[in-house]
């Protein structure tokens, strides 16, 4: 242990020096603070946005990520507007007017591109996807159709669209029928338009953007949430997941503000005595611009490092804000704690003794939480890991600019006060004949730690009500802990008003059947050749629980019954096979079958050709399906990971392969392993905050205690998340890693201050609790200050925020202030030998050493512990381990005598 005590009494010597330049150099320190913000701060101007959330939660290297790339490279799928007309009966003669206006509506639309240019085309037609297609969009026959039209148009056996002369599946189209064998109601009706995507990657948005398509959809949108009279219209665009969950998170950063001034206001009156010379209002000012410094450096900083920026960044500030007021709380708290003797010292010497009080607490709670961070930025998950970078530049940051900045400034003040200037305007000054009011001068806070909490706590019946209580606690904690599951749903990141949320409402209530689209896509495979391991792989896939059967869209199988029907008397059909006898054929029908408007022109984009040589080549081409609908997480990843190995376990001819994929198995990536990646990391972080508290707090009994306080507090957090209804996603394991730095701050400053006091361990406990018991209160209460107003926005990310940070400050106040000071008042460790040594030479200074003739003074003894009940203002923070004698050489006053000889 001896190389941790020499480390140590040097940071207790690196803090007397830092703190007596700072306070000699107060402006000095400013203006250096000020240039490395703006120094870093240009960074910003670098900011690497990204939204793309296959780069964001899917972990590098994966093969859905590869799988990802080549389907983007040769497949462009359309954008998919959807509309969902609703009313008693659709099928009314006025309701299909009116969808009619809709649809002429929507068509008009023209953004410099009108909508014969913009469309995606099957063969010669505009992608539309309606009942109107039935009568071919005209007008002049809807208008003339009567009710018995529509309802024999309708039921007939196989409805042929007027658009694209193809069967329509009317039962897909329609929702809430009365009666599938004869339709004579359906409450609503879905009409789909196809726009073409020509997006290309925008560096600044960090996203693919195709603005002519934007700018479309957004008038498409004006028209769908419009209100109509004689029926309810659902609209939902692809874009508006990014529009509405990034509105609902830009939208409410406005709390950000709010919360920052009621921290303002909070800091200004907890750490002010309400007379004109001792308020604090710059004091709070300087506390929020520090933090708001921290955040610049941190956003700056990352940037000049090409970290990406997402849109969970946007917490950062809120984060940082938690973080940085508590350790404000606790310099004021130790500069507040200085002896009579010591306060009347040169403001420089009173800075160098406040930081060296509190120095090591808040080395240790930045380290502490620094290394957390730095643990979660090992993640696999890339917004994860740059999320943690950020956080942990910030943390860094925060705790330089907490010493050079808001010391600085705390010294200024202190100056301001010697001078006896008025708080808010520092041009008035007071005279020798200005008293302030003793009420003013009270400080009620610190009195009722002092003398109402700290000794009510001590009481032995109170202390067993305590364990209860935590037992109570970890009890419900375990249970939510167990049924805690792993899930999410991308509507969360919608507001609960939102269009997109009422549509996706609606299509689920009126089409519940359809499970989400994937496809198997065939990569330079013979598919001449190759036509019995293809149709293998397509019936063994049909037969996966996981896959609705009834939803293939095969090209490969439509072509075969197509060349039979169409090519049967052709020399080159062979009747056995029923197959091209030569590969020549095989190419010139499958180029036929694809130009016929009757056969597969609506599979154009589903088979890829090379056809730039005069030799015909089927680059890839693809066979969709739709799965079942899942019940949760679990579910998804089991049915990616079966349908992926059976795929996969398909050998071809050459260099020919095939695998399955769906956008949506980018998400089942992420729910794969998000949970791993919590317990690892999470496991990872508690491990390294164990080794970083008992390396800076040198005491192993001390750090086991603390540890235990912050084990206590994540289980119950992750217990009742659950029970306030979170799951596991990639939004609650950002926000329970960040939790670890955020649960350490409340312990360890109680933790630390108990080893730097001597007494018994119950009077030891009330003097940390007297000590820095307000400081951390302070700091909690802030932190939950800071972000309250979280709870009032629409984001699902803020408002997750909130529950969790929530539950942090609630679990993480009641270990740190109530549970451990308990359980040191009962098993704590022995004082540090440098707390011992100065307050054995105090009292010797002041010929009252108090003799351990009692019991219970001689079993502290034999732990090392001299027992002397000096005076509060006596017993400063000394700071682990390394006394070096300056405070012993303190003169004491008259007062401080007098005091002292009454303890004794």
């Amino acid at each position: 242990m001896s190389c941790r005590w020499s480390l140590f009494k040097s940071n207790t010597g690196y803090m007397l020096r830092i703190g007596s330049f700072v306070g000699r150099y107060p402006i000095a320190c400013i203006i250096v603070s000020i240039v490395i913000t703006m120094g870093f701060g240009g960074g910003i101007a670098m900011l690497k946005n990204e939204n793309r959330r296959e780069n964001l939660w899917v972990p590098s290297g994966s093969d859905n990520q590869d799988y990802r790339l080549y389907v983007t490279e040769y497949y462009k799928d359309p954008f998919f507007e959807t509309l969902i007309f609703e009313n008693d009966n659709i099928l009314t003669p006025e309701s299909l007017k009116s969808m009619l206006k809709v649809d002429e509506k929507i068509k008009a639309i023209n953004v410099g591109r009108n909508w014969e240019s913009i469309c995606f085309r099957l063969g010669d037609s505009c992608f539309v996807s309606s009942i109107l297609e039935l009568w071919g969009f005209n007008k002049t026959i809807i208008d003339g159709l009567s009710q018995q039209d529509i309802l024999d148009k309708i039921n007939e056996p196989n409805p042929i669209s007027l658009v694209t002369f193809r069967e329509v599946n009317v039962a897909s189209m329609l929702g809430g029928v009365d009666d599938e064998t004869y339709i004579r109601v359906a409450k609503t009706a879905v009409s789909t338009y196809g726009v073409i995507d020509k997006s290309v990657f925008d560096e600044s948005k960090g996203k693919y953007v195709d603005k002519d398509a934007e700018d479309w959809e957004l008038k498409f949108i004006e028209i769908g949430t419009d209100d109509y009279e004689d029926m309810t219209v659902y609209c939902l665009a692809t874009s508006s997941f990014d529009i509405e969950s990034g509105g609902s998170i830009g939208g409410d950063t406005y709390f950000l503000a709010g919360g920052y001034g009621l921290l303002f206001i909070y800091i200004a009156v907890m750490l002010s005595n309400f007379t004109l010379i001792e308020h604090k209002v710059y004091i709070a000012l300087s506390g929020v611009t520090t933090v708001g410094l921290a955040v610049v450096v941190s956003i700056g900083f990352g940037s000049y490092l090409g970290l990406i920026y997402t849109p969970v960044h946007s917490i950062l500030p809120f984060l940082l804000l938690g973080i940085g007021v508590d350790d404000m709380f606790v310099i004021v708290q130790a500069w507040s704690n200085l002896s009579e003797g010591e306060k009347k010292k040169p403001v420089h010497e009173q800075c160098s003794l406040a930081l060296k009080h509190a120095g090591v607490s808040i080395t240790v709670t930045s380290i502490t939480d620094f290394s957390a961070f730095v643990i979660g930025a090992t993640t696999i998950l890339p917004a994860l890991r740059s999320f943690c970078l950020y956080c942990g530049i910030g943390i860094l940051f925060l705790f330089i600019f907490s010493i050079l900045f808001f010391t600085a400034t705390l010294s200024l003040d202190q100056r301001r006060i010697n001078s006896r200037r008025n708080a808010c305007c520092c041009c008035i000054q007071y005279g020798d004949d200005y008293e302030p009011s003793e009420c003013g001068q009270k400080n009620r806070f610190q009195r009722f730690f002092e003398v109402v909490y700290a000794p009510f706590l001590m009481k032995t019946p109170v202390k067993v009500v305590v364990l209860i209580i935590t037992a109570c606690f970890l009890g419900f904690g375990i249970w939510g802990f167990i049924e805690l599951e792993q899930f999410f749903d991308f509507r969360w990141f919608l507001p609960a008003d939102s269009y997109a949320t009422e549509f996706i409402d609606a299509s689920e209530l009126y089409y519940p059947q359809g499970g989400l689209s994937s496809g198997i896509y065939l990569n330079n495979i013979d598919m001449f050749r190759d036509r019995s391991t293809v149709d293998a792989l397509y019936n063994n896939v049909k037969d996966e629980k996981y896959v609705d059967s009834s939803s293939f869209s095969n090209w490969y199988e439509e072509f075969g019954q197509w060349i039979e029907e169409n090519k049967a008397n052709e020399q080159e059909y062979n009747n056995l096979t029923m197959w091209p006898d030569t590969e020549q054929a095989f190419q010139s029908w499958v180029q036929e079958f694809l130009r016929d408007p009757m056969g597969g022109v609506t599979y154009t984009s589903d088979v890829i050709i090379n056809d730039e040589s005069n030799t015909f080549e089927i680059i890839t081409s693809r066979i969709t399906f739709q799965h079942v609908v899942f019940k949760g997480s679990k579910e998804e990843v089991e049915a990616m990971d079966s349908i992926q190995a059976l795929v996969d376990s398909y050998d071809f001819e050459g260099d020919g392969y095939a695998f399955a994929y769906s956008q949506f198995y980018l998400d089942y990536e992420t729910n794969k392993v998000i949970q791993d990646e919590l317990y690892r990391n999470m496991g990872l972080a508690c491990l390294c905050v164990f080794v970083v508290i008992l390396l800076l707090l040198a005491n192993l009994q001390a750090c086991c205690l603390v540890f235990l306080s912050v084990f206590l507090t994540l289980i119950d957090l992750a217990g009742f998340i659950h029970h306030w209804g979170l799951t596991i996603d990639t939004v609650v394991t950002i926000q329970l890693i960040l939790s670890i730095g955020i649960a350490v701050d409340y312990a360890a400053h109680i933790g630390h201050t108990f080893l730097t006091v001597t007494g018994t361990k119950n009077e030891r406990a009330r003097k940390a609790i007297t000590d820095i018991g307000p400081a951390v209160f302070n700091g909690g209460f802030s932190t939950l200050l800071a972000f309250v107003l979280l709870s009032l926005s629409s984001s699902y990310i803020f408002r997750t925020f909130f529950k969790i940070f929530f539950l942090v400050v609630l679990f993480g106040l009641f270990h740190g202030l109530v549970l451990l000071p308990v359980l040191l008042s009962w098993i704590g460790p022995a004082p540090y030998a440098s707390a011992v040594q100065v307050d054995a030479a105090i009292s010797t200074q002041n010929g009252s050493v108090k003799s351990n003739s009692s019991k219970d003074q001689s079993n502290n003894a034999t732990n090392g512990t001299i027992v002397n009940s000096g005076s509060p203002s006596e017993k400063a923070n000394f700071d682990n381990p390394a006394y070096d004698g300056e405070v012993a050489s303190v003169p004491l006053s008259a007062e401080e005598k007098l005091q002292m000889k009454d303890v004794v």
